[in-house]
């Protein structure tokens, strides 16, 4: 274990200062520190040089732009979940930040640091998935944007290039015809990791209990968040009865491959999955049929 005076870090104040130290050969980043801090002083992540971007405040901002919305990365868990415009149009997400932990974690935690700490219990990353979210990753040589389904390449390894950070998040800002929801099973109410969350999203169809579109993304069953793609197909073109919520509910058990850990066993974990989307589901019915 090591002590916060053995860390050397170094704080940028702009964008343009930051990119051309962005470099993961020299430098760890980290914003709000939730994540890296703890790891590192627990001896769980290497000694390394900080470079602290948390004083960048250009990327910290909530922003309708048309029919997107667009979150800078530094923006607090805290202030999504505060933030009118998420609450209104992304309401996933506003409940996935408002649930993460204790206000002293998220007021400073954000979520381009639950991006790029890349766990599959990463709340906020389930949320992305479910609203088909886009990352916005820049360096000195410019920018590029990646769908978050794709950011992912295993477990705790984020789509970044050793001299790249992330900027932005945006998506598709939900309309009247959608509905969606977060849920997680934690072991304790505050500062838990989740053991298995999921999200979902519906498309309403012209029939009543009857949803054209879904999607249903599920966290920390898997090395990276996973899309249940044969569930969705299940929900999508038909009527959402009983049976058709049961069938769907067991076939995430096709979509994920949970690990024994401190938190729970992988039976336990494939059990809270199938539960927790057959709620997700009952759920969204009961408030879209009325």
């Amino acid at each position: 274990m090591i002590t916060l005076s053995e860390i050397e870090v170094e704080t940028p104040k702009t964008l343009e200062e930051a990119l051309p130290k962005i470099d993961s050969t020299r430098y760890r980043i980290i914003a709000g520190g939730t994540d890296v801090i703890i790891q590192m002083k627990e001896g769980t992540l290497p000694k390394k040089k900080l470079l602290n971007i948390y004083q960048l405040n250009e990327l910290r901002y909530i922003r309708t732009d048309g029919e997107n919305l667009r979150i800078g990365s530094l923006t607090s868990l805290a202030d999504i979940a505060n933030s009118r415009e998420i609450n209104e149009f992304a309401t996933i997400l506003a409940h996935a930040a408002g649930k993460i932990g204790s206000m002293q974690i998220t007021s400073k935690a954000t979520i381009g640091g639950n991006l790029g700490n890349a766990s599959p219990s990463g709340d906020c990353i389930p949320p992305l998935y479910a609203l088909d979210a886009r990352v916005v990753v820049a360096s000195t040589k410019g920018s590029r944007e990646i769908p978050v389904k794709d950011f992912f390449d295993g477990y705790k390894h984020p789509d970044l290039r050793q001299n790249e950070l992330i900027i932005e998040i945006n998506f598709k800002r939900m309309d009247d015809g959608e509905d969606g929801l977060f849920l997680r099973h934690a072991l304790r109410l505050a500062e838990a990791c989740s053991v298995v969350s999921v999200s979902i999203w519906l498309r309403r169809s012209v029939r009543k209990a009857e949803f054209s579109d879904a999607r249903i993304a599920l966290g920390a069953v898997a090395p990276t968040v996973v899309r249940a793609y044969e569930s969705e197909e299940i929900v999508k073109y038909g009527i959402l009865d009983e049976d058709r919520i049961e069938a769907a509910s067991n076939a995430v058990l096709g979509s994920i491959s949970p690990i024994t850990d401190v938190r729970g066993t992988a039976e336990y974990r494939r059990d809270i999955a199938v539960n927790l989307t057959y709620q997700g589901l009952h759920d969204l019915l009961a408030r879209n049929v009325g």
